[in-house]
């Protein structure tokens, strides 16, 4: 991977996390930018130690759905950015074990946890704004239940809920695991 490539990666997720427009998987990545642009910029730098990792495209993702402001020096010369990364990468090969353990910290009646309160989170939303269940397993069980919608339309007016739905929806292609099997893994616990 080239620095310029990398410049490419980075404003199309940057985009894809940030814009409710872009869509990084329907436009394949793709961003209208020349090179004679990038090679004009003062940080090419960044993008090149980026184009240099192991997993570029992981680094990006790790930390771009965790936080979409940040800049390319704070990905590619960060410590805590490789952190993310890191336990990015455990959890997205540890799936199905991490989503069995997230379960086992929710309500166990699997309804309960999406129910909407009068002034009050559902328990699944408490949970991960909590720190107990990971992003993965949030946006998991709102995809297979289909809850969006509901969170949608009975939290509309939710600051805290607002700030979150699109990262939930922006981040959901971005996991990948056998649907299948984690819908398994969740009946199977429910049951």
């Amino acid at each position: 991977m080239t620095g310029f490539e990398s410049y490419q990666i980075y404003l199309a997720m940057k985009n894809h996390f940030t814009k409710d427009g872009y869509d990084f998987f329907k436009y394949n990545g793709k961003v209208r930018v020349k090179e004679s642009s990038f090679i004009k910029r003062n940080d090419k730098l960044f993008f090149e130690k980026l184009a240099k990792h192991d997993d570029p495209y992981g680094l990006l993702v790790s930390n771009l759905s965790q936080n979409p402001k940040l800049w390319i020096r704070d990905i590619s010369y960060s410590d805590a950015a490789n952190e993310t990364y890191i336990k990015w990468l455990k959890i997205q090969q540890s799936m199905k074990y991490t989503v069995k353990q997230d379960l086992a910290k929710l309500h166990q009646s699997f309804d309960d946890n999406f129910i909407i309160k009068a002034n009050e989170h559902p328990i699944l939303l408490r949970a991960y704004l909590g720190g107990e269940i990971t992003l993965e397993t949030i946006c998991l069980l709102l995809e297979l239940s289909k809850a969006s919608k509901h969170w949608n339309s009975k939290l509309q007016y939710d600051l805290i809920y607002e700030e979150l739905k699109m990262k939930f929806r922006k981040y959901t292609p971005f996991i990948k695991t056998d649907r299948v099997e984690i819908k398994k893994i969740i009946v199977d616990y429910y049951n």
